[in-house]
């Protein structure tokens, strides 16, 4: 099994942000790490999250971020995941490709308010929704299963694109 900590792809988005000028709400923060593990798979084929994400009331959650950043409410985030009293941020190189993709994925979705993010996590057919009603909230969703969606949505994506240029 791949993948970085959530925490340290958490402080790469909240960085990213930041140079972009955005502030990240934690509900903001939860749906970016998702949508880039989900892309990483159907771009990347590869895992770009290790730690589970369970299907929580609000969408997908990753429960160390939200440990570490819940403290905030509804508030902007101001300082990083970290340990040892926080003196010591999580971080975990990433390589180009993931650089890239965690990049794309902060700037076009990290524009979205909160609740636009939350909508698109929790449509019908998606694997939040998916798991939410066949086995509960606070439930694992299968990395097969993320997976599988976002690969479908790439594919849908890819037809849109080839359609326009007919």
């Amino acid at each position: 099994m791949g993948g970085h900590d959530a925490r340290a792809i958490a402080n790469h988005i909240l960085d990213m942000a930041k140079e972009h000028g955005r502030e990240i709400t934690v509900m903001q923060l939860l749906k970016l790490i998702y949508i880039a593990n989900g892309w990483s798979w159907a771009l990347l084929g590869k895992q770009l999250v290790r730690d589970p994400v369970e299907a929580w009331q609000y969408g997908p959650v990753y429960r160390s971020v939200y440990r570490d950043f819940n403290k905030f409410g509804s508030q902007p985030i101001t300082e990083k995941s970290a340990m040892l009293d926080g003196a010591l941020p999580y971080s975990s190189p990433l390589m180009d490709d993931e650089y890239e993709l965690l990049r794309g994925v902060t700037v076009h979705y990290g524009k979205l308010h909160a609740f636009r993010l939350s909508d698109m996590t929790h449509e019908p057919g998606t694997p939040w929704s998916q798991i939410k009603e066949n086995k509960g909230t606070y439930a694992e969703i299968p990395q097969k299963l993320i997976k599988s969606h976002f690969e479908k949505l790439r594919d849908e994506q890819r037809e849109r694109r080839r359609q326009k240029e007919k």
